[in-house]
């Protein structure tokens, strides 16, 4: 993984006390876990935990990356992921969650996590109603670190988001949530998006998703709603299958509760989506918002 610095106990990146380090899967978090690594001398303390909570969703190349930084900078990243469903008689709540570790041999690759919990709900997240974010990652974290590793709440959670994601870090740095204080290194040591590319273009693998500016379209799920829909339109011009996951839970939503849903109400259905992708046009490029909204997954 390069050359260490000697362990830094004054850096913004050194660890004391029990600590998530939230991996999303992207460059910026991976970035982010090379410069904790940096602080220790390579060696994380046993209460920092590095955790990957996977939807079902993300590209097989996040997957990849997943594990490439796991081998090539020998850490442990626990991979989580959290299925939704009906509780029993014996359980006081509505829905009832089972947090699995998983490994990448086994990880899910056809949505399975993010289904059962459009099932158990009953309608689609939206960009009011982002419980996906939620149910999927966050709580999926704290559940494994509280109920598997004896984490008291709360603890703090490293994000990797950057100095120049202000708007971002702003809602988040310092704040409680769901059991973890966030802590955001990159931003409080102003780290840019040029830099985390600077880093990848010297490093021996990387992330093989195409970089836009420091943005990864293609990052997290697939075609998330949150996603412009410029951003999403792309993404299905180059991939029309990509849709079909999308399709299929707002037509089996749509038959279950007996009137349409969607993820958007605002833009075109997944479905539409893709037959204007396929027949090739543009008709609504200039008609929806294209503003991508911060879903917090990560980078």
């Amino acid at each position: 993984m390069g050359s260490l610095q000697i362990m830094d106990k004054n850096s913004l990146y050194y660890i004391n006390e029990p600590t998530c380090i939230s991996f999303s899967g992207g460059r910026t978090s991976a970035y982010m876990l090379h410069k904790i690594l940096e602080a220790h001398d390579g060696d994380l303390p046993e209460f920092a935990k590095i955790t990957f909570a996977n939807t079902g969703k993300e590209m097989p190349q996040t997957l990849d990356f997943v594990r490439d930084v796991g081998v090539n900078w020998g850490v442990d990243i626990v991979w989580l992921e959290r299925y939704a469903r009906k509780s029993r008689d014996d359980e006081k709540n509505k829905y009832a969650y089972d947090t699995k570790v998983v490994t990448y041999e086994t990880a899910s690759r056809n949505g399975e996590p993010f289904e059962a919990l459009i099932k158990v709900k009953r309608y689609a997240p939206n960009p009011v109603a982002r419980f996906c974010t939620a149910d999927l990652k966050i709580r999926a974290i704290k559940e494994y670190l509280v109920d598997q590793c004896g984490f008291e709440t709360p603890y703090t959670s490293f994000i990797g988001i950057r100095g120049d994601e202000v708007r971002r870090a702003v809602k988040m740095n310092g704040t409680i949530e769901s059991g973890q204080e966030r802590y955001l290194p990159l931003y409080l040591e102003g780290v840019t998006a040029k830099d985390v590319g600077k880093f990848w273009d010297q490093n021996d693998f990387d992330l093989e998703l195409p970089n836009n500016n420091g943005v990864t379209d293609w990052g997290n799920c697939d075609l998330c709603f949150l996603k412009g829909h410029k951003k999403k339109q792309s993404i299905i011009r180059a991939r029309p299958e990509l849709a079909d996951w999308w399709i299929k839970q707002e037509e089996s939503l749509s038959i279950e509760v007996g009137k349409a849903a969607f993820f958007r109400s605002d833009q075109p259905s997944y479905k539409v989506m893709q037959t204007i992708a396929l027949e090739q046009t543009s008709i609504f490029d200039d008609i929806f918002d294209d503003e991508t909204i911060p879903c917090f997954c990560g980078d």
